[in-house]
């Protein structure tokens, strides 16, 4: 499939947000509710992890579609295969590092929790074996979750009912969102991060994206091009003036969903050049790197720990380490996926 200009500028200030937030923005706030509550929500590193989300989301379903319209069936082996060889090769020097590192008593021992991010289940983690070093592999959790059904419903399900089926995991997930208070019990305080409802800025993009499946969605999003923008604008900012704070992660993944639907329309606009300048490009080609390291370096704010962990080595080797993952691990073995794919 071709390239879509502006997608990995929109992954590099994704990955901003994420370090800037590990790295104590929240801090810098005036100390006033409206800054710390509000403001907060349009800044910190949960926006880029909506946008990488819904990007995610919007890119996996297009994908699987455009091999299901062209060939009339999905191979799952290689799917998954694609999956790994774009995931996994960086994600195990990053759990052997953070093995030898505990192994060495330098950051604390969790070998349960090391077992949850192993197997993709950190999202489920207890608070006894959460670690900031191993913190945001929630992410990957939830991507990994979705990877293993997703493509199964888009096989058996076509038109409308695909719509319904990601509209009401969408408004399942948004619900969740409401109710996840209650279920703070015990060990477990962070069920946002559970499947239901943290995959829910995953379903949105994969909604657009089977949306794009239809022609005369297309010619209409085609035709709405500034409103598409002005929604984007305007649920963004929703935290603003909102009194529902609990549902700024779908309203917020919706704009960012529109935002992907106009970049998307418009490769050859002024905004799309601007994410495609080399610096915020690259940024973005390397931000999964830079993700999985800057965990060890960074952790999930600025408690520093360790002679590694304190600004600006910190900052300094999480971009150092994902330059060399990439160019040495992620580039290569991109090469080996694509000769593994169809030409779709």
């Amino acid at each position: 499939m071709k390239h879509i200009k502006g997608f990995d500028g929109l992954r590099g200030v994704s990955i901003i947000l994420v370090l800037l937030t590990h790295l104590g923005l929240f801090w810098k706030l005036p100390r006033t509710p409206f800054f710390q509550e509000r403001v907060w929500e349009l800044i910190h590193g949960m926006v880029g992890v909506k946008m990488f989300f819904t990007l995610s989301g919007f890119l996996i379903t297009r994908m699987l579609l455009h091999e299901y319209n062209k060939f009339g069936n999905i191979r799952f082996g290689r799917f998954y295969l694609r999956r790994f060889l774009r995931i996994l090769p960086p994600f195990i020097f990053f759990l052997l590092a953070v093995f030898v590192l505990m192994r060495q008593g330098v950051i604390w021992e969790s070998y349960n929790g090391l077992l949850y991010a192993c197997f993709y289940a950190y999202n489920f983690v207890s608070n006894v074996y959460y670690t900031g070093e191993l913190g945001h592999t929630w992410t990957l959790a939830v991507e990994e979750q979705f990877y293993l059904f997703w493509p199964w419903i888009l096989i058996y399900t076509k038109g409308k009912l695909r719509v319904i089926i990601t509209i009401l995991i969408i408004l399942l997930c948004s619900i969740a969102f409401f109710l996840y208070p209650v279920f703070e019990i015990g060990d477990y305080s962070r069920p946002f991060r559970w499947f239901v409802p943290a995959s829910v800025s995953v379903f949105i993009g994969s909604l657009f994206a089977i949306l794009l499946n239809n022609h005369d969605f297309v010619m209409a999003s085609n035709s709405k091009n500034k409103l598409i923008l002005i929604l984007s604008i305007v649920l963004f900012l929703s935290p603003l003036y909102t009194p529902w704070l609990a549902l700024v992660d779908p309203v917020q993944s919706f704009a960012c969903a529109f935002l992907i639907l106009w970049i998307y329309n418009n490769q050859d606009s002024f905004l799309t050049s601007t994410l495609e300048f080399f610096p915020i490009r690259y940024l973005g080609q390397i931000s999964y790197g830079v993700y999985i390291f800057q965990g060890i370096f960074l952790t999930t704010g600025p408690a520093a720990r360790n002679w590694f962990q304190t600004y600006p080595q910190n900052i300094l080797l999480t971009l150092t380490v994902a330059i060399l993952s990439f160019e040495l691990i992620e580039r290569p073995i991109l090469k080996y996926k694509r000769k593994t794919s169809r030409e779709v």
